[in-house]
This record gives structure tokens, C-alpha cells and sequence, in this order.
């Protein structure tokens, strides 16, 4: 007979603060919370959603020629636009998905979730999986406008990592499949492209090796 799944307490807790230099110059406080927390991915679902929709309002309005709109739109990561970050929420509650979101202007700036322990593909020892990591639809590049934040990807992926070692005693390291146009994103971190490890929808797998996430976790 098979366990039953653990369900997550509903608490919340800062494990980060910073701050972030904003598109106008200015700073801004932001703060990284860890929990599971169906508020939190609801104000993603419906804040980012939002964004989207007036987004692709102002390249409609700015730009009448069908052909430049695509480019338009080409230029941006539109690839998790139909994730529902309240029904992963629902859907992933139990004890081994660890729930991260960062918040800056009052706002959800960029989520994360991650599986653990995930055996690694390059050396020995345990390391976690993200499932899902976007940013806000006003924090990626667009042709049309610039990023509001710059680095959060990386910012709240670190902190992840960082809680991983220290309170899941994972050992360095993380891995996932990735969306094609975040493949250049994950190349950048370093990560190392595993070939044969597709999964289901042929998405490539990459892991950061345990040095390299070493110093990622360091990092400021």
C-alpha cells in the first residue's frame, strides 16, 4: 500500500532580502519568500496575465504591420504564457515541491518550484529539479520596451539552490528541462546540455555541475 501524500504546512518565511536597480534608476527592496501559498500564485496568474494582455495591446497599437507585430512578439519569451501557476499550486502541495516567489513593488516579480531529491546525471549525490521558474512579463526582453528588473531568473534560481544545501542537505547542483527559447538562458548559467535525457515532450535536459552551482550559491 503506498503512503499517503504529506501535505505542506501553509507557512510562509523570507529566506532573502536585497534590492534591485529598477529600469527608471531607481532601487527597489525586494524580498524572496519560501512557502507554499495559493495567494501568491494567484497574483501571478492574474498580475502577469494582465501584463500580457497590455502588452500585446501597445504592439497592436504601436505597430499596425501584421509582419513587424510577429517580430514584435518573436522577441519576447511567450513559451509558459498558458502556465497556471494557481492550479500547479493546487497540484503541487506535498512535502518534496519547495514553492519560492519573489516580490519587489509589491508585486510577484518571478516564481519558482522545485522537486527534491532528484538523483544527479553528472556525479554522485542528490540534487533538486525545477519544475517551473518564469519572471514577470515586464522583466523579459521585448523589442518594443525595456525590462523593468534585470537578473531575476538568476537571483531567485540562487536562492533556491542556497535553501536546497542548507535545509533540504542537498549538495550543490540542479538540473531541468528546458523551454527552447530559455536554452540560451541556461547556457549562460553554465549549464551543461545532457544528451539522451529528453523528456516526453523533447525538451532538453541541462544541469548546473556541483562547482559551478557552488559558486552560484556564493554569489551576492
Amino acid at each position: 500500500m503506498s503512503k499517503p501524500d504529506k501535505k505542506k504546512k501553509a507557512s510562509l518565511q523570507e529566506i532573502e532580502l536585497g534590492e534591485l536597480a529598477h529600469v527608471s534608476n531607481k532601487k527597489f527592496p525586494y524580498k524572496i519568500v519560501h512557502g507554499w501559498d495559493l495567494k501568491s500564485s494567484h497574483e501571478c496568474d492574474n498580475l502577469w496575465k494582465q501584463a500580457w494582455l497590455a502588452l500585446f495591446d501597445q504592439i497592436q497599437h504601436t505597430e499596425a504591420d501584421e509582419t513587424k507585430q510577429k517580430e514584435i512578439l518573436d522577441s519576447i519569451s511567450t513559451e509558459d504564457i498558458h502556465w497556471d501557476w494557481f492550479g500547479k499550486a493546487v497540484a503541487y502541495s506535498t512535502e518534496e515541491y519547495e514553492w519560492f516567489h519573489l516580490y519587489a513593488d509589491d508585486k510577484p516579480q518571478a516564481a519558482c518550484l522545485i522537486y527534491h531529491p532528484e538523483a544527479s546525471a553528472l556525479e554522485p549525490g542528490d540534487i533538486f529539479y525545477v519544475k517551473f521558474v518564469a519572471v514577470a512579463p515586464w522583466n523579459r526582453t521585448c523589442a518594443l520596451r525595456l525590462r523593468e528588473f534585470h537578473g531575476l531568473g538568476e537571483i531567485i534560481l540562487r536562492a533556491a539552490q542556497r535553501f536546497a544545501v542548507k535545509e533540504l542537505k542537498l549538495r550543490p547542483g540542479f538540473c531541468l528541462h528546458s523551454l527552447p527559447k530559455a536554452e540560451k538562458f541556461y547556457t549562460k548559467l553554465k549549464m551543461v546540455k545532457v544528451a539522451g535525457k529528453e523528456d516526453a515532450e523533447s525538451l532538453a535536459y541541462f544541469e548546473l555541475p556541483q562547482a559551478l552551482a557552488t559558486q552560484l550559491m556564493e554569489a551576492n
